[in-house]
């Protein structure tokens, strides 16, 4: 048995999205404020807490819907009832889909729909749903008219300032303060047979006789823990937050210091008080021998303090004497800041420091790694922790195990965040009833920022969170996209696509927009060009990936799912058709084609030179969303050569002679590489701007040195005075006038 997947109503930015579970591990990234943590919020609410909501956890445009339905109810006749049902469409809810086997039911007995059910898909709908539905609106009625009743009278005195409201003012503002005390979680089944024909963004409707499943319906099911987000670390001078039994913080938060996890793994596991052993005998034994004669020793120590007590006449006849007993537990010995200690070597004797005292990275990771460890053993009973008593039946072993972790990557090195993510399913499995053993399945779900850690994940279990622009009058909202299967039956393609997102560590799945550029030179120096020359886009988070236009193509389905604004630089390529599809340089008029696979068959769809001449400076093919795609390429730039000449029209065919164009002054005193110096002959020695862009062309024809002519360029001696080619300036423009639009909205 395993989770499918989840839908998500109304809750924060995810007001209806389908969330896939992966068979073992699923990776949740996307740009920040794309709706991650409302996911591992969502989970934690509904499945783990089963509370904690407040009036900001409604999507915010729901407010509009809700307020003006109990407008609607307020005008009601006496005789007609308001209807719950409109309230709780607009109220959080998640339907959670199970995938059970025939050998499973007698787990889900209580979830069956029907009779003629055998196996596959089981769905439970969790809702948020007043206690009693009619008291709510009866108080809210008569709170409302209470304060509109005092609100009149005060204008009537003309003592009430303007805009000035008593509470509720309205319905959210009722809720504000009733919502935790007057609303729960109830659960209902769902029908399969819906499921097929049904639209995840409009997810199935109860039927009016439907019944509220009483309990949780996934106890006993579902055996879930969360590692939150790690927002710091405590010092060596920190004080210690008092912890429950399980670990966890009064606040709620797990502990993530290794002596705190020690200690409730102790009295979970291994205290010698629950169900002793001979072994524990004698240990136990060892502590009342140590108990009795510390307490002799104390009592002989406070002797004379307790008898000069006694002479103010305290304790009286009739009071009780002072004594004094101690209590030594074998966990006190944990519970202490030293409790855990690293080794750092030493002669003579170890030297050893308090964990708070080591990095923070390795506090982290060990601390995480031993979390998992603890959750494991937890679910599979390991030692003497007996586990949930409440569990049906009383004792078993919840076949599921769920584990959230969010945004391991805190203080952790590239390299160990990488290590974490390849261990930490295997360090859940790791138990004899465990491993690839079907009987109990984990699944863990894991929320990122870090590209290092998405590229430790399957391409196919990856889940991709896209903002969506408002729509008035609503809100931001988020959109879940599933990776496997993105690029359909072509297994070349998806390889293609895999392989290369790994090996250039890209954070395309984390950016607000994305430039794609053809080679080495253009990855060198554009973010040369933006941080002198586009200020705006400087202060964007944008992924920059070098992919030659024979291959940006195969990215298309992927970027299309970003719905991020995209630029591609690309090149012309220009061949002649009529002489074995020679590349030639870049005329009009001559009958030329592009061999270049992104401008043939993505943006603009068109292989003749000519007309790609005259296409507008910018190619855009429109997306979903924010994700324009806007293509560049070589056009007609002017370039004034010699210096005072007039300016001659001359068509590039490559990054780097648009580049020696438009800055042919600075090239002309370089030196460096072949091609750099060969570079700076030709600025000296054409007598025009053609004979320049030819015998640029003619060097570029035999082993062109892209890269190293583009680190050449960086050490002339001030580098804002380089000039990105026109093209290139032209992308930009767009990308930073798209960036600001998606800003805006």
């Amino acid at each position: 048995m395993r989770i499918d997947f989840v839908e998500v109503c109304n809750f924060r930015k995810l007001q209806s999205v389908r969330l896939e579970f992966a068979e073992k591990q699923t990776l949740l990234v996307g740009a920040n404020n794309s709706g991650k943590t409302s996911a591992m919020v969502a989970l934690r609410y509904f499945l783990k807490e089963r509370g904690g909501f407040s009036v900001k956890d409604v999507t915010a445009s729901n407010w509009i819907a809700i307020e003006k339905q109990t407008e609607i109810w307020r005008q009601l006749p006496d005789d007609q009832e308001p209807d719950p049902e409109k309230l709780y469409a607009q109220l959080p809810q998640m339907d959670v889909w199970l995938s059970v086997k025939d050998n499973e039911l007698h787990h889900v007995a209580h979830l069956i729909p029907s009779l003629d059910w055998e196996d596959g898909l089981l769905g439970v709908r969790i809702r948020l749903e007043a206690k009693t539905f009619d008291e709510l609106v009866s108080e809210y009625f008569k709170e409302r008219s209470k304060a509109e009743a005092r609100l009149k009278t005060l204008k009537k005195d003309k003592n009430s300032p303007a805009g000035f409201s008593l509470w509720p003012k309205s319905f959210q503002d009722f809720l504000e303060r009733q919502l935790s005390t007057k609303f729960e979680l109830k659960g209902y089944l769902l029908d399969p047979k819906q499921l097929s024909a049904n639209d995840s963004l409009k997810p199935q409707s109860l039927p009016d006789n439907a019944v509220a499943i009483r309990g949780n319906p996934f106890s006993g099911l579902l055996h879930i823990k969360e590692i939150r987000a790690q927002r710091g670390f405590s010092d060596a001078s920190d004080g210690k937050a008092s912890l429950d039994d399980d670990g966890e913080q009064i606040s709620g938060r797990t502990s993530r210091k290794l002596s705190d996890q020690l200690a409730a793994y102790y009295k979970r596991h291994l205290d010698p008080d629950k169900d002793p052993t001979e072994e524990d005998v004698s240990a136990l034994g060892a502590f009342h021998v140590a108990q009795r004669t510390f307490d002799e020793r104390l009592k002989k120590g406070f002797a004379d303090a307790i008898g000069e007590l006694e002479t103010l006449g305290y304790p009286g006849i009739s009071n009780p004497k002072l004594s004094i007993s101690t209590r030594i537990r074998p966990t006190d010995g944990l519970n202490h800041p030293s409790a855990v200690q690293y080794d750092i070597g030493g002669q003579g004797g170890p030297i050893r420091l308090p964990e708070n005292y080591n990095g923070l990275g390795f506090q982290n990771l060990i601390s995480m790694v031993f979390l998992l460890m603890r959750f494991r053993d937890d679910w599979m009973r390991v030692g003497k922790f007996s586990g949930d008593e409440t569990a049906e039946p009383q004792g078993a072993i919840a076949p599921l195990q769920l584990i959230l972790i969010e945004e391991p990557e805190a203080h952790l090195h590239a390299q160990v965040q990488q290590v974490f993510m390849r261990r930490a399913y295997d360090v859940l499995r790791n138990h004899p009833s465990l491993g690839k053993k079907p009987l109990f399945v984990t699944q863990l779900i894991v929320s990122t920022h870090s590209s290092h850690i998405a590229h430790e994940v399957e391409f196919a279990d990856l889940r991709y969170f896209k903002r969506l622009p408002p729509k008035p009058p609503l809100v931001s909202t988020s959109k879940v996209a599933n990776l496997r299967g993105l690029f359909g039956k072509d297994d070349e393609t998806t390889r293609f696509a895999r392989r290369y997102l790994q090996t250039t560590h890209c954070d395309l799945f984390f950016a607000d927009g994305v430039i794609l550029v053809e080679g080495a030179a253009e990855r060198i120096l554009l973010p040369h060009f933006i941080s002198n020359q586009f200020s705006n886009l400087a202060e964007r988070y944008l992924s920059l990936l070098e992919i030659g236009g024979s291959h940006a193509h195969r990215l298309k389905p992927l970027i299309e799912l970003l719905c991020v604004p995209t630029l591609i630089i690309t090149d012309l390529d220009a061949i002649n058709p009529a002489d074995n599809r020679k590349s030639v340089p870049p005329k009009k008029g001559q009958g030329y084609a592009t061999s270049n696979s992104v401008l043939k068959t993505w943006i603009p769809k068109q292989a003749a030179v000519d007309v790609l001449l005259d296409e507008n400076d910018v190619s855009v093919a429109t997306g979903e969303g924010f994700g324009e795609v806007g293509v560049v390429y070589q056009r007609s730039q002017a370039v004034e050569f010699p210096v005072g000449a007039q300016a001659a029209d001359i068509i590039p065919s490559t990054f780097e002679d648009a580049l020696v164009l438009a800055n042919h002054a600075a090239v002309g005193n370089l030196k460096g590489v072949a091609m750099t110096n060969a570079f700076a002959t030709a600025v000296k020695e054409s007598g025009d701007a053609s004979a320049l862009a030819q015998a640029l062309y003619d060097r570029l024809e035999t082993r062109p040195e892209k890269a190293a002519f583009a680190l050449d360029l960086l050490s002339i001696k001030d580098l804002k005075l380089l000039h990105a080619p026109k093209y290139i300036a032209d992308g930009l423009t767009w990308l930073e006038s798209q960036m600001l639009k998606a800003q805006d909205q």
